[in-house]
């Protein structure tokens, strides 16, 4: 992980982010605006599909951190899949493990030990391509090259989850 400190706990992807319709505002898409937490349908959407396609990683987590010691830097949010050393989707090589990691601030990226791979993917591509992507580094470790195909589809909900981060940016203060 980054030298970031979390700031908040994190949640378990699995189930969390829903609108539960007792917020404030009204959802847009699967966005709800005033969730702390207006990236965790993305995660919803990105562990479904990973799930379908039989790579389930063995731990999915979203939240918010920050820079500094006592967190008083910006603020972050994260989205983390981790496939554990010896996870069966993992070809040999890849004792270490692998994590796909989405930040608003960095986008995606793939980390195997502590080598990095940034992802040449929109900062919210969709779900699908993710899952192209966790295939390759899947197979071929940190010497993967990814490309994405020409066009390559953004998430579905791309645009509410951008207007949901401005309004927690520029509305409450949320992100710093």
């Amino acid at each position: 992980m980054s030298a970031l400190e979390e700031t908040a706990a994190a949640a378990t992807v699995r189930g969390a982010g829903k609108d539960t319709g007792d917020g404030t505002q009204p959802s847009v898409g699967d966005v709800h605006p005033a969730q702390p937490f207006p990236h965790l349908p993305y995660g919803d959407a990105l562990h479904a599909e990973l799930t379908g396609v039989g790579l389930a990683p063995d731990v999915m987590e979203a939240g918010v951190r920050a820079e500094g010691r006592h967190g008083e830097g910006p603020q972050e949010l994260f989205l983390r899949a981790e496939w554990l050393p010896g996870h069966e989707n993992l070809a040999a090589p890849h004792e270490i493990g692998m994590v796909l990691q989405w930040s608003h601030l960095t986008g995606w990226s793939l980390l195997f030990g502590d080598d990095l791979v940034v992802l040449a993917v929109d900062d919210l591509a969709a779900p699908e391509l993710l899952t192209d992507v966790v295939l390759e580094g899947a197979v071929h470790g940190v010497g993967m090259v990814y490309l994405p195909p020409e066009g390559a589809a953004r998430w579905e909900h791309a645009r509410d989850l951008d207007t949901a981060l401005t309004h927690l940016a520029e509305d409450t203060g949320g992100l710093r």
